[in-house]
């Protein structure tokens, strides 16, 4: 099960994202195309599905809901609105890339951790 899911995040999912990501960095347009009732509007005429997601910004956490359809997948959706989606397919959590990048920036510059309690044994 986890290598068909890699398989589809790395063959299907993450492919599908880098389009809208690179408008998103181009744009850095942190508005997004909601409605009245705060949710994000497609116009196609295939099936759609809501599909509520938690976003995390960098200093609070709201619900949105998406309409999800063939067009526009939930991953696509959020990528163009600044989130990274938690799940491949139906995600019910994003991040905002904002604070995806400033946990990558923080991570390469922060001092290596100490092994607390530990001694290493000279070698004999």
């Amino acid at each position: 099960r986890k290598h068909a899911q890699a398989h589809w995040w790395n063959n299907t999912v993450l492919p599908s994202l880098i389009h809208p990501y690179m408008k998103f960095q181009r744009e850095q347009h942190h508005s997004s195309s909601l409605d009245e009732s705060g949710r994000f509007i497609c116009k196609c005429s295939s099936r759609h599905h809501t599909l509520e997601v938690t976003c995390i910004h960098m200093e609070w956490i709201e619900d949105v809901v998406l309409d999800v359809c063939e067009c526009r997948s939930a991953p696509v959706q959020l990528v163009q609105h600044g989130f990274f989606p938690c799940a491949p397919v139906w995600p019910t959590l994003a991040v905002s890339l904002d604070m995806l990048e400033f946990i990558s920036e923080l991570f390469c510059h922060i001092a290596p951790m100490k092994e607390a309690g530990r001694q290493l044994l000279p070698s004999t």
